[in-house]
């Protein structure tokens, strides 16, 4: 069973089928989803890549933290919709 601590480290975001499971970690702008690079796995989508980093370049952040991910379910747009509210609900932390 996870703590209260670990459950504040996780952001978890929910879209239709797809769920996410998200880590901000200290860094430089690294996104690793599936143990994959997130551009490789969003096929090179520059749609889908500005949407997730959306929420970090908001706040002019997006150089200072690697998004790492466990997703699955549901296809790329779901995904990449769940990836961007866990980003989202971390940065409220």
């Amino acid at each position: 069973m996870t703590t209260k601590l670990e459950k504040d480290k996780i952001g978890l975001g929910k879209r239709k089928e797809a769920v996410a499971r998200v880590f901000l970690v200290p860094g430089n702008g690294n996104l690793i989803i599936n143990k994959v690079a997130g551009e490789k796995y969003l096929q090179y989508n520059t749609a889908y890549l500005n949407k997730i980093w959306a929420p970090l370049k908001k706040l002019n952040l997006e150089n200072q933290f690697d998004i790492l991910v466990i997703v699955n379910g549901g296809g790329l747009t779901g995904q990449t919709d769940s990836i961007q509210l866990g980003v989202a609900r971390l940065i409220c932390k």
